[in-house]
């Protein structure tokens, strides 16, 4: 009868014994909770909202609506902005370029030259010698000097603070090396970056050696240039211009 008893005094310690330690072994579930203060947290963009006004009879203007671009219109206006772009050699990059001024001078990105005598390869094949007259690799900006002559055409800069959502653009530009590529698409977004910097999203291909580029309204203005793509597997159409109003600053133009 004692060893009976013993045998379940032990039996019971042992249960208890599994139950503590199968507890022991059981580990918290943690659920990570961010708190963000009002000191540390970003304002988001508001927008002030308004009333709704009740709509109003609509009013026929007296002067004539203002056609949009006709195609034949925007195909001249392409071959003629064509001559001003360039491609920029330097060490074993190529990027695109484009003159702003009858002076020969040249703007493009930063990124795109390597070295203070980069080569321009205008669109008749020719190749005219550059030297570096301003840089600023933060803004990705780069200033070319180059001697086209004072008779070789030039690109007019346009007012990228009228630019729209949805409005049309055009790009020309070297993409792999393939000198007065077009292509077209719309503006996506005006963004500003943490620099300060402006800049136009669109959804026009920007493919290597497009950078540096002019992105043009469909009159032939110039309004951004052709920066950077954003590249993440499974995105596509995804490209970003400098604002030429930014570039202007820098160029003193």
């Amino acid at each position: 009868m004692a060893k009976y008893i013993i045998y379940c005094l032990a039996l019971c310690i042992a249960l208890l014994i599994g139950v503590t330690v199968a507890q022991a072994q059981e580990q918290p579930r943690h659920i990570e909770i961010r708190i963000i203060s009002p000191s540390s947290a970003q304002p988001a963009e508001t927008r002030e909202s308004k009333p709704e006004q009740p709509a109003s009879a609509p009013t026929l203007s007296t002067s004539p609506a203002q056609a949009p671009a006709q195609a034949d219109d925007v195909s001249q206006m392409i071959r003629q902005s064509r001559t001003a772009v360039v491609t920029i050699l330097s060490g074993n990059k190529q990027g695109s370029g484009f003159l702003i001024s009858p002076k020969g001078l040249v703007l493009s990105n930063a990124h795109v030259v390597q070295d203070q005598s980069p080569v321009v390869v205008l669109l008749d094949g020719r190749k005219v010698a550059a030297s570096v007259r301003k840089t600023d690799a933060d803004k990705d900006l780069v200033l070319l000097q180059t001697n086209t002559g004072s008779d070789y055409p030039f690109l007019p800069l346009g007012n990228s603070d009228k630019v729209a959502e949805g409005q049309p653009i055009i790009t020309i530009g070297s993409p792999v090396g393939l000198q007065g590529t077009v292509t077209q698409g719309i503006v996506s977004a005006i963004r500003k970056a943490p620099n300060g910097l402006t800049f136009i999203q669109i959804d026009a291909a920007v493919n290597q050696g497009n950078s540096g580029g002019p992105l043009l309204n469909r009159t032939g203005e110039v309004i951004g240039i052709n920066t950077a793509k954003h590249s993440q597997p499974g995105t596509e159409r995804l490209g970003f211009s400098i604002s030429i109003n930014d570039a202007k600053k820098f160029a003193g133009q």
